[in-house]
């Protein structure tokens, strides 16, 4: 089955736009034909690049300016993936996510083949996102410590969390997250439709302010994994990935499994109205 036909990201812009992806396309430049080749590879670049730009830079006003607040950089994240989705959507589905890529390709039918590229493709946006917040905030960066800045672009427990928790939080993050995205993408349930990212965007902030201030949600292992290698290769040095007892591969494996998590509770429950593996 043709992919746009499986994926509830896209089929979603498609029935607002009545869009019809098997007409022919014959650029009319050697780039635009480049563009056309890639443009899901475009837009999932893009797409996590304006993501980790608004919200990781509303982290960086959390810590360098004296009028912000939790709630509002929850927003900034909120409204960053808003932003996101709409200028992705239409093109890739506005995955974003390399747990929602995966969930996707294991429930909806996504292409296996597509994943590795949308993969790569979210990291590099990633990272380009966490540079553009770096070069915008540099004179700010001088006046502070590597310790009090990192925080800018990678995630962690606050002392007080185990990781044993801080795996928790991030795994129900992630699957309350996945489960708004199947719901509002479920043509059986009450589909969103063109107004999905604004849904999408208010349960992010939902979950950064019930959730998040345990561990930063990340939620998204691009989100964490990019911006940490950037913080390596840009003057906080190797030590991101074996601070605070080796934390990294929570913000990784946790998003994977909670994804996954909450698509199996979300067909197990209530989804009926497609394929999927538990409706076989």
């Amino acid at each position: 089955m043709p992919h746009h036909e499986t994926d509830p990201l896209i089929e979603r812009v498609e029935r607002g736009l009545g869009l019809n992806r098997e007409h022919l396309y014959e650029p009319r430049s050697k780039w635009a034909g480049v563009r056309h080749k890639f443009r899901k590879a475009f837009a999932e670049f893009f797409g996590t690049l304006l993501l980790i730009a608004f919200g990781s830079g509303a982290v960086a006003q959390l810590i360098f300016s004296n009028n912000s607040s939790w709630f509002a950089m929850c927003f900034g994240w909120g409204l960053g993936l808003v932003v996101a989705i709409y200028v992705a959507g239409g093109v890739s589905g506005a995955h974003l996510n390399p747990a929602v890529t995966l969930t996707q390709a294991v429930f909806r039918g996504f292409s296996w083949a597509e994943v590795p590229i949308y993969w790569a493709a979210q990291f590099l946006g990633a990272f380009v996102g966490a540079l553009i917040v770096y070069i915008a905030n540099y004179s700010s960066f001088k006046g502070l410590d590597n310790d009090a800045t990192i925080g800018i672009f990678i995630t962690g427990p606050q002392k007080y969390v185990s990781t044993g928790t801080a795996f928790f939080v991030e795994f129900v993050g992630t699957a309350l997250l996945l489960i708004a995205i199947l719901a509002t993408s479920d043509k059986g349930n009450l589909p969103a439709g063109n107004f999905q990212p604004l849904v999408l965007g208010l349960v992010l902030v939902l979950i950064g302010d019930s959730f998040g201030h345990q561990t930063g949600f990340a939620l998204n292992p691009a989100r964490d994994l990019a911006p940490r290698l950037f913080t390596a290769l840009f003057g906080w040095g190797f030590g991101a990935f074996s601070r605070q007892g080796w934390y990294f591969w929570v913000p990784i494996v946790a998003p994977f499994t909670g994804a996954l998590g909450g698509a199996f509770i979300y067909d197990l429950l209530i989804y009926s109205s497609g394929p999927s593996p538990l409706n076989n």
